[in-house]
């Protein structure tokens, strides 16, 4: 069974037919959502939708450049793998070479991805905290609650590169 809702004008809303700036603010207030939770310290939560957040950026970043995903002739899926969905920005020539901004979006998505997976959603706080402590992440020196504050600000500036992206629509 398929839920299906109604947006502005009639038309019908599906998984499959978020345009780019349902993406864009949906990653936005995942992103906010996940900073509410941080300083609630639920820890585990908003590391999950600070990732969500920077998967649905860099969704939206593809949605507004990409008129074959527009037109439904591409698809969007990736196994919400953000490495995936970074080189399909790049593949449509928006990043740089030798940009530091650009640089800096390329190593903050992969640093994100090592820390995040889908799944997440359903671990516990102390499940990621056993699994970034195994991957060195969380250390004696830098505790959990560090690690997070740390992962959202990055999260927070590749949202913000992604940002400009979506603004530079083909």
């Amino acid at each position: 069974m398929q839920c299906v809702a109604k947006k502005k004008g009639k038309k019908s809303l599906t998984a499959h037919t978020l345009d780019g700036e349902d993406y864009r603010k949906g990653a936005l207030e995942r992103l906010d959502n996940a900073g509410h939770l941080l300083r609630q310290e639920r820890l585990g939560d908003a590391i999950y939708l600070a990732g969500r957040a920077v998967e649905g950026m860099l969704r939206a970043v593809v949605w507004l450049n990409d008129v074959d995903v527009r037109e439904g002739r591409k698809s969007l899926e990736t196994g919400h793998q953000l490495p995936e969905l970074l080189l399909s920005v790049a593949d449509l020539g928006l990043l740089r070479a030798d940009g530091d901004r650009d640089k800096e979006l390329r190593d903050g998505v992969q640093v994100i991805a090592r820390r995040w997976f889908n799944n997440m959603r359903f671990a516990s706080s102390r499940l990621v905290h056993t699994l970034w402590w195994s991957r060195g992440i969380v250390t004696d020196k830098w505790t959990f609650k560090q690690a997070a504050h740390a992962y959202y600000e990055a999260c927070a500036r590749v949202i913000k590169r992604c940002e400009g992206l979506c603004r530079t629509r083909s």
